[in-house]
């Protein structure tokens, strides 16, 4: 896995999540705003490179998590975009993906004071970011 390319393996996700995540993706092409996966699982290398970018590095800021601060890392976060044209465009139904990923158990970034619209989380299992990191290292 080259860690400067964003990963879209779903078989990657946290299984909980890649549940979810079908899920979701079953119900938006239905409701016909079709979504597709732009990351999923990150290695704590991939997170740093994205931390840096616009800091110390070129683009801009995608990210304000370092390694060790991000669910991606642990396999429980993935961000999406919109099939078709502008796949980030704000005319999308950010909120209506919002609400059915809750709806699914996940959290999602598009509520966030800072917002993070096209990311989503599953962090309702108990469970902080240590040791759901801990976790992923024992399996």
């Amino acid at each position: 896995m080259n860690p400067l390319e964003a990963n879209r393996d779903e078989t990657m996700l946290h299984p909980d999540l890649r549940m979810a995540w079908l899920r979701l993706c079953e119900a938006a092409l239905n409701l016909g705003c079709p979504i597709f996966l732009t990351e999923g699982y990150r290695s704590a290398r991939r997170q740093e490179l994205l931390y840096a970018q616009g800091r110390t590095s070129a683009g801009p800021i995608v990210t304000h998590a370092r390694a060790g601060q991000s669910w991606h890392e642990a396999k429980r976060a993935v961000d999406f975009a919109f099939r078709g044209a502008s796949p980030f465009h704000s005319s999308h139904p950010w909120e209506l993906i919002a609400t059915m990923a809750e709806h699914l158990g996940l959290e999602a970034g598009y509520r966030w004071k800072k917002q993070d619209k096209p990311h989503l989380q599953l962090t309702q299992q108990g469970l902080t970011l240590d040791q759901a990191l801990a976790q992923l290292k024992e399996t």
